[in-house]
């Protein structure tokens, strides 16, 4: 296995080329560096690099060079991070490289892209050590971020959870003797406020789907019904519905999460939290909307006959020949429909807040909406909801199924 590594200006920035030569075939990467100075592409390509060997799992022969090319550097493992001049930048990526088999994909992700889209191009210009970083440095950082990149405070303050366990990490392992967090302030939540669709509008919503979109129909209904997340929806199993006993058990999960340019899909037998485990009442109309349901996969399996993906058999939304449906896929479909069809936008996650709304509006407890949505306490559901339930005026109902019957 070898390894070449080069950078390249194309147009205005320098952009950072990595091949990988493993059992005979060639393995490219690239990615632009965001930068017109040369020096800073090259110290840029050392963390691309170790990025890269990490993606590869590569065993490097030191003994071998390609091209003249210099060998990519094996990525630090924790007894690297304990050399007191090691750069920061690197410090960050391999903190969260290391944390990989530790925390969930779309965490590992979300952190992947902090490091290498806001804090690498921001402090590879100081090309400082971890333990030269100071609190200045990190609070004109914040600064740029929130003043010339026009990032939300709501971000910065993620930055900032980031940036405290990467030094309290560094201060563990005594890399560094103070943490210079300790005296940054990170900016004040700001509060999302999502949209909630009134029942004139989810009346109007379903009987367009129902009509023209009919499969996309069921998965609307019921995250309208049960105020499901995505992933507890898409990750919902037949055998999680008891038609006899009319019972709907969520238990499961599936997320799809971007890494590094490529798309996770993760199926869980557990969800966001136990909180998020839960058991509901099958009212008729969502019996006899999975029961049709359940008809129609039938026959689309003798339709497509060999064709028909039976990996997915388990789970409620496949579409027409067997394949799971896709979390981002279904958001993106519901966005488009909303568009295409004059209705107000909203995302496919705001129909579980208007679930919310419908529960509040039929004088439902917070310790009950609680329990119904998922949440580990009643003070999340009040952070999340406050402002929808003090702007509702639903007004009474008996219940959510008979505000959204068509």
């Amino acid at each position: 296995m070898y390894i070449s590594s080069y950078t390249r200006k194309r147009g205005k920035f320098f952009h950072m080329i990595v091949e990988v030569f493993k059992n005979k075939k060639r393995h490219f990467k690239s990615r632009s560096s965001k930068t017109s100075d040369k020096e800073i592409a090259e110290r840029m390509l050392e963390v691309f690099e170790q990025e890269c060997i990490s993606l590869f799992k590569l065993n490097i022969n030191k003994d071998k060079i390609l091209n003249n090319e210099r060998l990519f550097k094996k990525v630090p493992d924790v007894a690297n991070m304990y050399d007191k001049d090691v750069k920061f930048c690197v410090f960050a990526k391999q903190y969260v490289l290391m944390r990989y088999k530790s925390i969930s994909d779309e965490t590992y992700s979300s952190y992947l892209s902090v490091v290498k889209n806001s804090i690498i191009p921001y402090f590879f210009k100081m090309n400082k050590k971890l333990r030269e970083i100071e609190a200045l440095d990190i609070q004109k950082f914040y600064f740029h971020e929130l003043n010339v990149r026009e990032v939300s405070p709501n971000t910065v303050i993620h930055y900032h959870n980031l940036l405290s366990l990467i030094f309290k990490y560094a201060l563990k392992l005594g890399t560094i003797d103070k943490n210079p967090l300790l005296t940054v302030e990170k900016p004040k939540k700001q509060k999302f406020i999502g949209k909630t669709y009134n029942p004139e509008e989810i009346h109007r919503l379903l009987n367009l789907l129902k009509k023209d979109y009919p499969q996309i129909f069921a998965p609307v209904y019921i995250t309208l019904q049960y105020g499901l997340r995505r992933s507890e929806l898409i990750g919902l199993k037949w055998s999680a519905i008891d038609f006899e006993g009319n019972t709907l058990k969520v238990i499961s999960t599936v997320t799809q999460t971007a890494i590094e340019g490529t798309q996770i899909i993760t199926c869980k037998n557990k969800t966001k939290s136990i909180a998020g485990m839960r058991s509901f009442f099958l009212t008729p109309k969502t019996k006899e909307i999975l029961l049709e349901l359940k008809r129609k996969q039938e026959e689309n399996k003798k339709t497509f006959g060999s064709s028909y993906c039976k990996k997915y058999e388990e789970f409620v939304f496949v579409d027409p020949i067997g394949e799971r449906i896709k979390p981002k896929s279904l958001s993106g479909r519901f966005a488009h429909i909303l568009k295409k069809n004059d209705l107000p936008y909203i995302r496919f996650h705001d129909l579980r807040h208007t679930a919310a709304t419908l529960l509040y509006g039929a004088n439902t407890n917070i310790k009950d909406i609680q329990v119904f949505l998922g949440h580990s306490s009643a003070k999340t559901t009040m952070d999340i909801y406050i402002h929808l339930f003090n702007n509702s005026n639903i007004g009474t109902v008996s219940a959510i199924d008979e505000r959204i019957n068509i």
